[in-house]
């Protein structure tokens, strides 16, 4: 097993969580994006002729029904964007549970923890550790196992106003 400095784990941990929070956020924008289609529209909603369009989203609709209050009829219709039905907050990481089996040592007196990572310890069917030797017949060493839970802390309450204000004028 190779000794990696303690800080240096934490700090790899703490990049692999930040990429993965940028990857979901990529792709709820990418989803987003998937309820508009391009469109060639007329300039300042003038008519158009030739060269006065400009490349455009427009969203996808589609039609809503409103029947008459007595059901017999159609009171209205509506052509309804699915962007409006779609839920405008990013998906995120709320909490990342790592779990890892560990030995420490130090170097020198007041040097810097080094640990060495282990695999996990077999479990039971009952989710208790096993003990029994691995398969080379050698039985498993003494390590630690430690769970590291990373929770992901409320926005400030000025970054939350301005995101529900923001989704208020969608």
């Amino acid at each position: 097993m190779a000794e990696v400095n303690l800080s240096d784990l934490f700090t790899a941990i703490s990049q692999a969580m930040l990429d993965a929070h940028q990857a979901v956020t990529r792709s709820m924008l990418d989803q987003y994006w998937d309820y508009f289609r391009p469109s060639r529209l007329p300039r300042d909603g003038r008519m158009a002729s030739a060269g006065e369009t400009e490349d455009a989203l427009v969203p996808v609709t589609r039609k809503v029904v409103i029947p008459t209050p007595d059901g017999n009829g159609v009171f209205s219709e509506l052509s309804v964007p699915l962007v409006t039905l779609v839920h405008h907050n990013t998906f995120g990481l709320d909490q990342v549970k790592l779990r890892m089996r560990v030995s420490a040592s130090v170097d020198r007196a007041g040097g810097p923890l080094k640990v060495s990572l282990a695999p996990l310890r077999r479990q039971n069917r009952h989710g208790m550790a096993d003990d029994a030797p691995d398969t080379a017949g050698q039985p498993e060493e003494p390590d630690q196992e430690i769970e590291l839970v990373f929770k992901r802390e409320a926005p400030a309450e000025g970054i939350s106003r301005i995101t529900t204000e923001a989704v208020k004028l969608l």
